[in-house]
């Protein structure tokens, strides 16, 4: 495991060995015994930097002003200006910020307290046609809001027409064998009703026959609706099977048998006129695509494009697509991504009830019938995939989208070498056992964020939610188990000067966190730092043993008071702690201009003494015992306390002894 130079055969060469590689980050898969020197088994509240050395984690404080109650989503929001604000829900009000300020609230919207709201934005057009920057906010269970910068407001829900009949125009068809169906919807600005009544009329001839001018055909009318912009008949020579026949702004029409049906259009299986109740959204192809709608559970929706950006009728560019209904997989949220050929799409990711699930493509084809044009989508499998149970969970990086769920972390990407194939890897491996001990029933409210070539991952540890966080790194490629702070949705805020803002909304508690490494501690308090090595074998061969006659530690810019403890298994003595050590940092002010010097004052204005510690810091601890294998632990409690860990030397004798006695077996 260790290279030791020099000939060690006379049993007393001195032996050098230093460990300055920590670039593997935590394994919790492998016992203390069997983890690599440059893996830690513990890293509590610990975070690598520079080349991947150990350092004490970011502070926290409080962002904002206090809500009052718990906060239900956050989400910055770009004016057409753009600047920004801060988009709160809390106790079932929208509320917005600038720069940490006072709350103000937003009214036209209420949505139900202690539900999660979901955040998108895009621009779009009012009734007007006037161009808007808008922010979505969804939650499932109330109508989708949309904020404009300046009011917040909901679509009005349409009833589905009423008293539609059916009459066949006088002196054209009559009485007879065949009969046709229809239902009629209402159109609003951003979606349609479901379909009205069924009303059905007989007469003697079949559709496909028809000559416009004898024939006469089928009039249909109905009751107007309040608010409606426009009306869809659908028809059919079965019943509940009727498709798209027309779009009318009138509350009648006349079928003569000269107009297509369109038979890829049914009536909507939901009323979208105040947009469907989905969660998860998100943008892709110049569309808001939509899922995890508690009423129609398979069902994937989009709005239509251009001026109809958020309008989800199929007349307005939009529609819907159920997955497999009735199948074991469920859409769960929907993120822009790649096919295997680089080709942007929506992708979605779906859950099964063993926690396996599924990822499905999306892309739409234009179809025209008559002189109608419309989307249709099509959907495909992703070969072998693994899905998602967390709608928050879910996250893109530079390259891939990372997604968690009841097995682990598992990535969404491109296979090297094979062209056109998109893969799911697991990352978790290496913390296996530390995401299986996670609570199941508790890993759809996993939430990550990716910051600063990492990804955040707040997981469930108990009953209550989300209470740790772990991070793994995108650069190292490794993990860091864990933090002692979680929340249940990351964000960011930039500021209208420019700074920029990581923050969080905790499980409990009316205030945003934010967290910087410029912070020290957790909200005002200490928090403890754990680092703890691997039992390391000290010879190639794990039998042999070293005398160690010392252990060096090199920390970079240490402050506060650090705990240093060495531990290991003696020739004739069972694994024990051998030494403990608390390093005080030594620092220094300096500066001039503060203090005269006698009768003399050195400058004009007052100084501002600087206070700094030494970038290489070494110590050491005395041993003086015979080992076969040695473990490190560094700990802090202080609220000052910091260091960057640099490395461990480990200096002693080569010994060629014979097995202690206690080894032999009878």
């Amino acid at each position: 495991m260790f290279k030791i130079s020099g000939d060690i055969r006379s049993g007393t060469k001195e032996v050098e060995i230093p460990i300055d590689n920590f670039r593997g980050g935590s394994n919790t898969l492998l016992d203390e015994a069997r983890i690599a020197p440059n893996e830690a088994t513990t890293a509590t509240n610990l975070i690598q930097v520079q080349d991947g050395l150990w350092q004490p984690r970011w502070g926290t404080q409080v962002y904002g002003a206090d809500h009052g109650t718990t906060i239900d989503g956050a989400k910055e929001y770009v004016k057409s200006d753009g600047t920004t604000e801060l988009i709160t829900v809390a106790g079932g009000k929208v509320y917005k910020s600038s720069n940490g300020g006072s709350l103000t609230e937003l009214t036209g919207a209420t949505f139900t307290a202690g539900t999660q709201c979901y955040f998108t934005q895009m621009g779009g057009y009012d009734s007007s046609g006037t161009a808007k920057s808008y922010l979505y906010i969804a939650n499932g269970t109330d109508a989708l809001a949309r904020y404009d910068g300046t009011s917040l407001t909901t679509y009005t829900t349409l009833a589905a027409p009423a008293n539609l009949t059916a009459s066949r125009v006088a002196s054209g068809l009559s009485s007879g064998i065949y009969t046709y169906y229809a239902e009629v919807t209402a159109l609003n600005e951003v979606g349609e009703t479901v379909g009205s009544t069924e009303a059905s009329i007989t007469v003697n001839k079949e559709r496909s026959t028809w000559v416009a001018a004898t024939d006469k055909g089928i009039s249909w009318s109905w009751d107007a609706v309040a608010s409606a912009v426009r009306y869809q008949l659908y028809v059919s020579d079965t019943s509940g099977y009727e498709t798209l026949l027309t779009s009318t702004t009138e509350i009648n029409y006349t079928d003569d048998g000269s107009v297509d049906i369109n038979p890829y259009i049914e009536p909507p299986l939901s009323n979208t006129t105040n947009a469907p109740k989905f969660k998860s959204m998100c943008v892709s192809g110049n569309r808001i695509w939509g899922t995890n709608d508690p009423n129609n559970l398979y069902t994937v929706y989009f709005s239509g494009s251009g001026r109809f950006i958020g309008a989800f009728s199929d007349f307005f560019g939009g529609g819907w697509i159920n997955l497999e209904k009735g199948g074991r997989e469920m859409p769960v949220s929907v993120i822009h991504y790649q096919t295997g050929t680089g080709t942007g799409v929506l992708t979605v990711l779906c859950k099964t009830p063993e926690g396996r699930g599924a990822i499905w493509q999306i892309s739409l084809i234009s179809l025209t019938v008559g002189d109608t044009t419309f989307s249709v989508p099509s959907a495909t499998k992703v070969v072998g995939s693994f899905g998602t149970e967390s709608m928050l969970g879910v996250v893109q990086t530079t390259n891939d989208i990372l997604f968690p769920n009841r097995r682990g972390m598992f990535s969404l990407g491109t296979e090297k070498n094979y062209y056109g194939v998109l893969r799911t890897n697991e990352l978790t491996v290496r913390v296996r056992p530390y995401w299986t001990s996670l609570i199941g029933s508790k890993i759809s409210d996993i939430a990550s964020y990716f910051y600063d070539a990492k990804v955040f991952i707040s997981v469930p540890t108990n009953s209550t939610g989300n209470t740790r966080t772990i991070i793994y790194d995108t650069e190292r490629l490794n993990w860091t188990v864990d933090w002692s702070i979680a929340g249940k949705q990351w964000l960011e805020y930039t500021d209208t000067s420019g700074v920029n803002h990581l923050l969080y909304i905790p499980l409990t508690g009316n205030k945003l966190i934010e967290m910087s490494d410029s912070f020290q501690g957790d909200l005002g308090a200490a928090f403890t730092t754990d680092y703890t090595s691997g039992r390391l074998p000290l010879q190639k061969l794990w039998k042999d043993f070293i005398k160690v006659n010392k252990v060096f530690i090199k920390l970079g810019n240490p402050t506060g008071s650090i705990s240093f403890e060495v531990s290991g298994t003696g020739k004739n003595a069972p694994f024990s702690t051998l030494a403990t050590a608390s390093i005080t940092a030594t620092t220094s002010d300096t500066g001039m201009g503060w203090d005269p010097m006698g009768s003399i004052n050195m400058g004009t204005t007052a100084g501002v003494p600087t206070t700094y510690s030494d970038s290489s810091s070494p110590y050491y601890v005395k041993i003086r015992k015979k080992l076969r294998d040695i473990q490190f632990r560094v700990t802090t409690t202080g609220y000052d306390s910091d260091y960057i860990l640099q490395g461990f030397i480990i200096s002693g004798n080569a010994l060629k002894l014979g097995a202690p006695a206690s080894w032999k077996l009878n």
